[in-house]
């Protein structure tokens, strides 16, 4: 079957076809990617759990107030010494401009800080004590990211600029950072393809030395990225499911870096056949059919992986499996189908200047190799054993307390919103950034905002809105901490459980994006519980199925849990002690463990697929260090680009996306130089013929021609 395939893909016809299909498809459809990256949606609430009491509290609102859900955006005013008369004019002409009649969309009219004799104001005081700060609150009832961002730009174009030693003004609260946010993401794609496609095609040249072999995989890569960016596009028109930038940021990440791994596995055997055959033809049939399993099984890995994201109960990570899923099958199906045909057409050419001929160089592994591979064969006990204390050690920065990064936390720039709630921070009460919200039925709203107000952590409590029929209240609940921060979630459980005493058994939900950032973090906790074990169970199977064992499988598996735990602590530890950074994003974890994981079984898959193939040749001993021979060069050439890729995410201005890309591409090293070359060796000279138990075939089906 796989000759069969791999023989249409180079025919002296059929290539062209082949080709031309997928050039026709991905040039037709480059036009979708930039609807794509407009496609996404970044709001918070967007991706809650549907099981969340926020999410509830927040649908109850939007569906039985008459205003719906409520967002602020805050106009932060301050001026070192105090705010001037001019100033305080200033501010309130700012705020009569933006109450006008479609200076905004869906917003209420503007909360004044100097409010004229008789006006009353409830709640915390919109002026700091020492007169240097003012807040200009400002209601609006939109959920739409075009909205949200239209009223951030209309603010902004009326207030002064921020003069560090005038007046500053910065727009901030739940609209502010939203928008911040969506604009980050905006250019998201555009970043990483740029980032993306420099890196590898920079080390695809220090590798092959090679122009059009540099090229070769962009291309490949590239075309399949053209083509499952529209598919997902149209999935995402046809309202299957939505998509944030995130994802289709790690799309872009994940196709060019596993992609080029794979069609990196496919060139480097093609270039060893080419040199034991004339015929490119015939050499191209062999490459592709000996790497066709291992190709097959790690993207078959990653997307089984992947479609398991697909049973969380978060929907950013629910959506993301799918669709990495889809870029993945799209890559593969390109990397046994175009990759072989274009490099039919270019043949011993795509090399130059390092034209690979028959008889040149084809005596045996590549003497470092062989030489790391004699090291490990003679102490696999010391190997083993100082390799596994060495991750054990890292993974003990697993064991540090850190705390969620907040909103303000999750800019590695400082936008209009991290800095203006940072003035609130300092001179007013930090929760007037963004109320949490409970629902409660009526009869008991007082008495829920009595128990409410009663805590250490709540500044005030205030009734703002009924339902149409009356039965549900509305109150806002303003914090003592910031309400973006890890602190203020921290709160949450009391506050349901203060309020769900003082319901008396009525209904009763808390929301806001407290609430949110809190139920985001257990959600993600939960998950984990469930990802995590079949996503190991997955990789088992398919590796006890491509090996036809149950032994190698079991410390395949174990060496990349052990790889990524290092990873993980380590990269933590690093965090703390050269960033200052004592959070991190709470699904740093989980994702970081599905691309570790997966990807690193990829390099095993390539690795003892070919141990395998050489020991049942020649033996185990001579096996393994022919197969570390033979793939040594590719995996670490793969591994560079992958962790390279991931690397990409490093310059996103996202301390969450800094933190996974760093851990990710810091673990994909570690994997690559030190678990695949020293680790996984070490146990499988030390298990001998018991590495493919049940099986029979890894060493004693020798080929005498083929024997040492």
């Amino acid at each position: 079957m796989l000759r069969a395939v791999s023989s249409f893909s180079v025919g002296r016809r059929s290539k062209w076809v082949i080709l031309a299909v997928w050039v026709v498809l991905g040039i037709g459809l480059a036009q979708l990617q930039p609807q794509l990256q407009d496609s996404t949606t970044n709001e918070n609430e967007a991706f809650l759990p549907e099981s969340a009491d926020s999410t509830a509290a927040n649908r109850l609102i939007e569906e039985q107030f008459p205003d719906g859900r409520e967002l602020d955006a805050l106009i932060v005013y301050h001026r070192n010494g105090g705010l001037t008369q001019a100033d305080q004019e200033r501010i309130s002409a700012d705020a009569a401009s933006l109450g006008e009649p479609g200076a905004l969309e869906n917003a209420g009219t503007p909360i004044t800080p100097f409010l004229s004799a008789g006006d009353g104001l409830v709640g915390p005081s919109l002026v700091s004590e020492d007169g240097s700060t003012a807040l200009v609150v400002i209601p609006t009832f939109s959920e739409d990211s075009d909205e949200i961002q239209d009223n951030t730009a209309a603010i902004r174009e009326i207030v002064p600029v921020p003069d560090p030693d005038g007046l500053e003004v910065y727009v901030t609260g739940t609209v502010g950072f939203i928008s911040d946010s969506i604009e980050v993401f905006e250019s998201i794609d555009t970043t990483l393809l740029l980032v993306t496609v420099t890196l590898v095609f920079i080390l695809l040249l220090i590798i092959y030395r090679s122009i059009v072999i540099a090229l070769v995989p962009i291309f490949v890569v590239a075309m399949a990225y053209l083509i499952a960016a529209a598919a997902v596009l149209g999935l995402v028109k046809a309202g299957a499911f939505e998509v944030n930038g995130q994802t289709t940021g790690i799309l872009i990440v994940l196709m060019f870096g596993a992609g080029t791994d794979y069609c990196l596995l496919i060139v480097a055997r093609y270039r060893e056949e080419l040199r034991k055959v004339e015929s490119k033809y015939e050499a191209m049939i062999r490459a592709t059919e000996r790497t066709a399993p291992a190709i097959l099984s790690a993207g078959g890995t990653v997307i089984a992986a992947m479609l398991v994201l697909s049973l969380a109960d978060f929907k950013a990570t629910q959506t993301m499996g799918p669709v990495l899923a889809l870029g993945v099958a799209i890559m593969v199906l390109a990397g046994l189908t175009l990759l072989p045909a274009l490099l039919a057409i270019l043949g011993r050419r795509a090399f130059w200047p390092s034209v690979p001929t028959v008889g040149a160089d084809q005596g045996g592994p590549a003497p470092v190799w062989s030489r790391i591979g004699n090291f490990v064969h003679d102490k696999p006990v010391a190997v083993l054993v100082t390799v596994v204390v060495v991750l054990v050690l890292g993974s003990l920065g697993n064991f540090q307390d850190r705390g969620v990064l907040d909103f303000g936390e999750g800019f590695r720039t400082n936008p209009d919103s991290k800095v203006g709630q940072q003035l609130i921070e300092e001179n007013l009460t930090p929760g007037q950034a963004a109320a949490s919200n409970i629902v409660v039925a009526t009869p008991s709203a007082s008495g829920v905002a009595e128990a409410v107000g009663s805590s250490d952590g709540v500044a005030a409590v205030v009734p703002v809105a009924q339902s149409e029929n009356g039965e549900l209240t509305r109150l806002d609940v303003t914090l003592t901490e910031d309400p973006f921060s890890d602190r203020a979630s921290e709160l949450i459980p009391e506050l349901r459980g203060l309020a769900g005493e003082a319901s008396g058994g009525e209904l009763v939900l808390v929301g806001g994006i407290t609430a949110e950032n809190f139920d985001t973090s257990e959600t993600l906790a939960s998950d984990a519980q469930l990802i995590v074990p079949l996503v190991l169970l997955l990789i088992f199977l398919i590796l006890a199925i491509l090996l036809r064992a149950i032994i190698a499988p079991l410390y395949l598996v174990g060496t990349v849990v052990l790889s990524f735990a290092f990873a993980l602590g380590a990269s933590k530890l690093i965090f703390t002690a050269i960033s200052g950074e004592t959070d991190s994003d709470p699904g740093l974890a989980t994702f970081a463990f599905i691309f570790l994981v997966a990807l690193g079984v990829d390099y095993n898959i390539f690795l003892i697929s070919r141990i395998r193939e050489e020991s049942a040749k020649i033996g185990n001993k001579e096996g393994v260090i022919t197969g570390l021979a033979r793939t040594g060069g590719v995996i670490t050439s793969a591994g560079l680009i992958l962790a390279g890729t991931f690397s990409a995410l490093m310059s996103l201005p996202l301390v969450g996306v800094f933190q996974l890309g760093f851990t990710i591409a810091f673990g994909l090293l570690i994997d690559t130089f030190v678990v695949r070359i020293f680790l996984v060796p070490s146990i499988a000279f030390l298990l001998g013929d018991r590495n493919w138990w049940p099986s029979r075939r890894g060493a004693r089906q020798r080929a005498p021609e083929a024997a040492p």
